[in-house]
């Protein structure tokens, strides 16, 4: 469906809500969290209140506390997305797509800053946190008194070529292909059974999925965990790496198709077998915590420039 900067999508088929209802059913009440208010559909997500009367007519999750209804933050990013919706996490696409298209014309250095916050307000001295750098090791790194100044910042200059997959691994790509985009939550992103029962996965389970079947083929491949590059905002990223006369060559078809959907890449240039390496720094091979302190995972948020 054509994206577009509507607050909603009032002149949507009931079919075709009734299609997405039925994709987002798919996903196990029992791992959905409802803390998601209509106001915070709307400004985060831009799904107005008729809409939303709309999907819940059609059968969309929810829960009622008084007069208040209550979503899963995941399926209103999910309509989001598929309805072309200008929603939070579809701003960030477009940057991303604006990255990749940056890095084809040279991939100029970024500067990523590691803002964390603190898991524990109140402990005795200044917080210290152990930052994941690339390689896999951690950075030992003491905050300052300004809660919102980096701790850790890195100069990245990403690569732009990257050569073509082998034709085993373009073959198992395509069989990803029918895959749709969905942003699920931990309790079932990882899960290969889950994929293939209801075609839904995030990039986190193809790339899980592309290393399990590949390995058990023989083709050379790892999985990786990173940073995707991009200002404004860098954010942590999962994604598997073929191996190419020794070079190990990132793949995500699954963000690639993505974003050829609802971020203007243009899909002529962008096959999902392309590599979008020029997004991404890989920090090591498990998907892990960025920040901890403490023990604790740290949120984070990682401010990004071009320099």
């Amino acid at each position: 469906m054509p994206a577009t900067d509507a607050v909603a999508a009032p002149d949507v088929a009931t079919d075709r809500l009734a299609e997405l209802v039925d994709l987002v059913r798919r996903v196990p009440d029992e791992v959905r969290r409802f803390s998601l208010p209509a106001e915070a559909a709307r400004t985060l997500h831009r799904v107005d209140t008729a809409l939303l009367d709309r999907l819940v007519a059609l059968g969309l999750p929810h829960v009622e506390c008084g007069a208040v209804r209550l979503f899963d933050d995941h399926d209103m990013s999910n309509i989001a997305l598929h309805l072309g919706l200008m929603s939070v996490r579809r701003r960030a696409m477009r940057a991303w797509s604006s990255a990749l298209r940056l890095g084809g014309e040279g991939s100029p250095a970024r500067r990523v800053h590691f803002v964390p916050g603190c898991p524990a307000p109140g402990h005795p001295g200044p917080c210290r946190y152990q930052v994941l750098a690339p390689g896999g090791t951690r950075r030992e790194c003491v905050a300052g008194p300004d809660p919102t100044a980096p701790v850790m910042s890195l100069d990245l200059r990403v690569r732009a070529d990257w050569p073509e997959p082998p034709p085993a691994a373009l073959e198992l790509m395509a069989e990803v292909r029918p895959v749709r985009f969905f942003l699920l939550p931990e309790a079932i992103r990882w899960d290969l059974g889950f994929l293939r029962r209801t075609g839904l996965a995030d990039c986190g389970g193809v790339a899980k999925y592309l290393v399990a079947e590949g390995r058990r083929r023989g083709i050379p491949v790892r999985f990786s965990f990173g940073l995707l590059v991009s200002k404004p905002y860098s954010t942590p990223h999962c994604w598997a790496e073929f191996e190419v006369d020794g070079t190990w060559v990132p793949v995500d078809p699954l963000m690639v198709a993505a974003m050829c959907a609802w971020a203007g890449l243009p899909a002529a240039e962008w096959p999902a077998s392309r590599s979008p390496g020029a997004l991404f720094c890989r920090l090591t091979d498990r998907f892990t915590r960025v920040a901890v302190h403490d023990g604790l995972w740290a949120a984070l948020s990682l401010p990004t420039e071009v320099v």
